[in-house]
């Protein structure tokens, strides 16, 4: 991690050694930022499971089906997930649950992260994360940070620009079209540049719902399913705003700090000079 921040802190609630030696299986949901903050994330998540007992825990991805529809995009998605294409819910299910210490790690703002304020949680791309910890009963791992914000540029795009989407091949168009359309922005990845602090906090939240809750009735069963996904977006943001109060107070910490030094260097009211 030095070489992408140079500082780091993380925390989690239970303790991460309790949360990894309790559950021989997770679900880790990591909010997103940039469409490049998964890097640190990740390797920061990955440091810390191995310095706790769980090398022998093996990470599974998962990544938009949009990303294994372009070449050089596509070798990336099969790396991070080791499949050849983009998994249905049942694959993933039946591959997640074949055998313990496996997590599967998602960001659900997903490739929303390209359309909005990489300071801004985004809308989760999908709420079925949430239906495959239900099924698979396990809790899951709210894990938010800060400090790569700055690894993306949100960029307000021209309503006569916007006109000329149409024109762009299908598959592009399907990535692009409805959420630029929607949000006027778009967020470009920037080149890395080495981060004051990275600053993660983590939540084991676990479900109130179990998979004999879930209706048989599709549509109630999308609500449900929906509600909890809302649940877990929502603490993710809770711990979003901890980490941006902490750093507000680290601010004034600071400050005062200098303000004391300053004080000590001049000459007190009244005082024999």
């Amino acid at each position: 991690m030095l070489a992408i921040a140079k500082d780091t802190r993380f925390r989690c609630r239970p303790k991460f050694s309790e949360v990894l030696s309790e559950n021989h299986r997770l679900v880790i949901a990591v909010s997103h930022a940039s469409p490049l903050s998964w890097l640190p994330a990740i390797a920061l998540l990955c440091a810390h499971t191995a310095a706790r007992g769980g090398r022998d825990r093996k990470p599974m991805g998962v990544m938009d089906k949009f990303f294994f529809s372009l070449p050089g995009l596509k070798q990336l998605a099969t790396h991070l997930t080791q499949t050849e294409r983009a998994l249905g819910f049942r694959e993933i299910l039946e591959s997640f649950t074949r055998g313990d210490g496996t997590d599967l790690v998602v960001f659900p703002e997903g490739s929303n992260c390209f359309f909005g304020d990489p300071s801004v949680l985004q809308p989760f791309r999908s709420p079925r994360f949430v239906e495959l910890a239900i099924e698979a009963d396990v809790p899951i791992l709210v894990c938010a940070h800060r400090g790569s914000e700055k690894w993306g540029k949100a960029i307000e795009i021209d309503s006569d620009w916007l006109k000329s989407l149409d024109y762009l091949p299908k598959v592009v168009f399907d990535f692009l079209a409805a959420r630029l359309k929607k949000s006027g922005l778009f967020t470009l990845p920037v080149w890395p540049a080495p981060m004051d602090r990275f600053d993660m906090l983590c939540e084991l939240v676990p479900l109130e719902l179990k998979t004999d809750d879930l209706s048989s009735d599709p549509a109630v069963r999308r609500e449900q399913i929906t509600k909890e996904s809302e649940r877990i977006r929502a603490r993710m943001q809770a711990l979003l705003d901890e980490l941006d109060g902490d750093a507000a107070r680290a601010v004034e910490s600071a400050e005062l700090g200098r303000d004391v030094v300053q004080d000590k260097s001049a000459p007190g009211v009244g005082a024999d000079s």
